[in-house]
């Protein structure tokens, strides 16, 4: 048997088992149990410091991407890598009280039910009355109650009068919903048959004018960095390509932040249709070159790292310090 005499500076005792057992043979007549001194051979290490790995998978490229899977390309492709092409996911928590995203999941359920049941402008107490029984129906529809939901029905209830107001402003500039939740899949050429394929939160139209709307629980301020820098905004361009396809109208498109002190807000990503193309654009020429074998190298800079689901996989936190990657 092995054991710690120490953990550090401090002493160890011996496990009371291994006590009982010395106690039991010299009652028994027998010897104790005997301390001996170990001997380790020493030898020397040369040391390896872990290196940023960098994979290829030139033959294991996916027949779609998602706005995730292009934005996790972007970001770092080693994520790519881990997250799109081994389909590695954490596991998920066993979490009773709903979460952030379950309110933002079941938000955009019942504004899709009002919004389709909204053939025509109507007042904005009418619209109050009309999302209060979305709510009502969608709770039923997805089996929550309202002790569930109960976390959120502030922050609903704050937002129900200012988004009945954006309503009627949007109603006078001549804006109508045409519909959501809309599954689209693009074929640009650029990128040799792969295509694109997402879900589009919202459609509206101005005459030949369309708008794509991709509604938004978290912060605004986040929203506004993301489009401040539009060819750095991956998800509304991705939105855009699946659009632009084929259809040549004008296209605006913007992130709704519905959650907030000034929610319902806008926040518009400059023409959209020009990040759309240099997005398809930049996709391909990466496509080509990992399709010639360029690898997938984590790149363990910037935001990026902070939350991604890879870190211990790519061993980001054991890198040596200063480390030059070759890529």
């Amino acid at each position: 048997m092995t054991r710690r005499r120490r953990d550090g500076s401090e002493p160890l005792a011996a496990s009371p088992l291994v006590e009982r057992l010395d106690l039991a043979l010299r009652r028994a007549g027998r010897s104790g149990i005997d301390l001996v001194q170990p001997h380790f051979a020493e030898r020397a290490l040369q040391a390896q410091p872990i290196a940023r790995p960098l994979p290829r998978a030139a033959q294991s490229l996916p027949p779609s991407l998602s706005a995730s899977a292009v934005e996790a390309l972007r970001d770092c492709p080693y994520r790519f890598f881990a997250t799109v092409l081994l389909g590695l996911r954490e596991d998920s928590e066993l979490e009773q009280a709903l979460q952030k995203r379950d309110y933002g999941t079941w938000l955009h359920a019942l504004l899709l039910r009002f919004h389709r049941a909204r053939s025509v402008p109507r007042s904005a107490e009418e619209d109050i009355a009309k999302l209060r029984a979305a709510a009502r129906e969608e709770q039923a529809a997805s089996g929550l109650d309202e002790a569930e939901l109960l976390p959120f029905v502030a922050s609903f209830e704050r937002l129900l009068p200012r988004y009945a107001q954006w309503l009627q402003r949007r109603d006078a500039e001549g804006w109508r919903f045409v519909d959501g939740e809309i599954e689209r899949v693009a074929a640009w050429p650029e990128l040799d048959g792969l295509v694109l394929r997402g879900r589009i939160d919202r459609i509206d139209e101005h005459g030949t004018l369309q708008q794509l709307i991709d509604y938004k629980t978290g912060a605004a301020t986040e929203l506004a960095r993301k489009v401040r820098d539009p060819l750095e905004d991956t998800q509304l361009a991705f939105y855009a390509a699946l659009l632009r396809d084929g259809d040549k109208r004008p296209l605006h498109a913007c992130y709704l932040a519905l959650d907030g002190a000034d929610a319902p807000k806008e926040l518009a990503h400059a023409d959209v249709a020009d990040s759309a193309e240099a997005l398809v654009h930049g996709l391909a020429a990466d496509l080509r070159e990992l399709r010639a074998g360029a690898a997938l190298p984590a790149l363990g800079e910037g935001a990026a790292c902070s939350y991604c689901s890879a870190r211990g996989l790519c061993r980001r936190d054991h890198w040596p310090d200063g480390e030059e990657a070759v890529f």
